[in-house]
This record gives C-alpha cells, sequence and structure tokens, in this order.
C-alpha cells in the first residue's frame, strides 16, 4: 500500500472517530459533565483522532494548513499522558467545537485535495 492510500485511510478513520463523538456529544454537557463513561470515550476518541493525525504523512499534512496539527496532536498526548488532569469543560469544548470542526475540513477539503 502506498503512501496515499496510508493517508487516505487515516484520513478516513478519523473522519469515523469524529462522527462517533458527535454522537457521543448529543446529549448536552450537563449529562456528559455527569457520566464518567461518556467523558472517558471522548478522551479515547481524542486520542485515536490524534493517533490518525500522526499517521498521515507531514508533507501531506502541510499542503492542508487549515487546522493546527500539531495541537491535535497535542491534545492526544495530554489525554493520554494526563488524564487525570482533564477538565470536562475542555474536553467537551474540544469535542462539539473542534471536532465537528475537523471532520468538516477533512472532508470538504483534505480528501477532495488528496485525489
Amino acid at each position: 500500500m502506498n503512501d496515499g492510500c496510508k493517508a487516505r485511510d487515516a484520513v478516513h478513520a478519523v473522519i469515523g472517530v469524529c462522527d462517533r463523538l458527535i454522537e457521543l456529544t448529543d446529549v448536552g454537557f450537563e449529562s456528559f459533565r455527569t457520566d464518567t463513561r461518556s467523558q472517558w470515550a471522548v478522551e479515547m476518541g481524542l486520542i485515536r483522532i490524534g493517533e490518525g493525525i500522526n499517521r498521515i504523512p507531514h508533507d501531506v499534512l502541510k499542503r492542508f494548513d487549515g487546522q493546527p496539527w500539531r495541537e491535535i496532536v497535542g491534545m492526544r498526548n495530554f489525554a493520554a499522558h494526563q488524564y487525570d488532569d482533564l477538565d470536562p469543560k475542555r474536553v467537551w469544548r474540544t469535542a462539539t467545537l473542534d471536532v465537528p470542526a475537523l471532520r468538516a475540513y477533512l472532508s470538504d477539503t483534505v480528501l477532495p485535495g488528496m485525489d
């Protein structure tokens, strides 16, 4: 499998994770704030997004500068290693604002631009 196929597969996988996170956050913040299971699921989704972005070659990401790629991976690292310091408000904000924007950017800009 060539790098273009791997990158495209990684983008599709990240879009899929974004879709799951959007579903998980349709309960509203109060439900999310009081449900540790949902919080942990969303945190794991953020880790998966960062892992997926890491699978996209740097030269591909450089072509698409409309997202803060380093910060996305940084959030993955923070969620994976500082999970006891994660503020539910920060996780919620990331999942409800940044994740839908990332999903739209990947599907509307990155995938068509990879062809």
